[in-house]
């Protein structure tokens, strides 16, 4: 008898938590509207690339498609219709669309203190970005140097090997509060001289293109020393080393960046309202600087 009283108190007690437990709510949850979005990076001394794509939202993709980048996922995110004009105070240059998204202008003049506007025009979908970015003065990149780190494991009698490249970099701070990039990426002349997406596509790295942001705040000297390390590089590869001086914006916006662990041209499945952003009526970032450059011939 105290046994059937007490399977039928256990009972009632779990039919009431059974009814406390609400019925499942179908929730919409309203996605951004799809924008352009812009990205910018100045190459050597004059060559302005730019790569234009669309944000969409997080949830219009299965699980599947955002694993894989396949061709239909980035037709609708890379941009190949649009016209990209950059405007100075003398002179409009319309860059070269090279395919993926991509656009190079090979003969940008940029003068320190200037402002340049960005227009991207979609033919498409006859959307219309703006941008402006100002030219800081050229940093001096005084002191450069590198060597490696080699660490090797074996397992079941075969060797892997892990390579590290330290560079070391010593150039004079600007007065007040500043911001720079360093930028290390790999250069085959071959590839770039057979065609202007070759040349794209050698620029971005495949890879191989690391960016470093730093603040005069993290040092106490008027001469900025610092060692980078990457392991994108290995003995034997041409390394160009490019210092730059950047604005406030654009410091945090590589710092966001990187917390998000993604390159500015291949991270095209993040959000990018989530970034800082210049681009009047569009995401991203487009800046202009002045890069000092120094090559590295890499050897053990």
């Amino acid at each position: 008898m105290k046994n059937t009283i007490l399977i039928s108190l256990i009972m009632s007690m779990i039919f009431m938590l059974a009814s406390c437990i609400p019925e499942p709510v179908d929730l919409e949850i309203p996605q951004a509207e799809p924008k352009l979005v812009v990205a910018s990076q100045m190459i050597f001394d004059q060559i302005l690339l730019v790569q234009v794509s669309r944000s969409f939202g997080a949830l219009e993709f299965s699980e599947e498609q955002s694993d894989t980048l396949n061709q239909e996922l980035l037709n609708q995110i890379l941009v190949d219709s649009a016209r990209v004009v950059l405007i100075s105070y003398n002179q409009t240059d319309t860059l070269i669309g090279v395919g993926s998204g991509l656009y190079l202008g090979l003969n940008t003049e940029l003068i320190a203190g200037q402002t340049y506007q960005l227009s991207v025009y979609d033919s498409v979908t006859e959307e219309l970005v703006f941008a402006e970015s100002e030219v800081l003065p050229q940093a001096e990149l005084n002191e450069l140097d590198y060597s490696f780190s080699f660490d090797s494991i074996t397992f079941q009698d075969t060797v892997f090997r892990d390579t590290a490249l330290a560079v070391s970099i010593g150039f004079d701070d600007f007065l007040d509060e500043n911001y720079y990039m360093v930028n290390m990426y790999r250069v085959s002349l071959d590839t770039a001289n057979n065609n202007l997406e070759g040349l794209a596509s050698t620029l971005i790295g495949d890879g191989g293109n690391t960016t470093f942001a730093l603040t005069d705040q993290l040092y106490t000297e008027q001469t900025i020393r610092d060692t980078l390390v990457t392991t994108q590089f290995r003995p034997g590869d041409t390394v160009a080393v490019a210092l730059s001086h950047i604005s406030p914006t654009y410091y945090q916006y590589l710092s966001t960046r990187s917390r998000s662990a993604g390159s500015i041209f291949v991270s095209l499945l993040g959000e990018p309202v989530s970034y800082p952003s210049n681009v009047d009526g569009g995401y991203g970032m487009f800046n202009l600087h002045l890069p000092n450059i120094r090559f590295l011939i890499l050897r053990e």
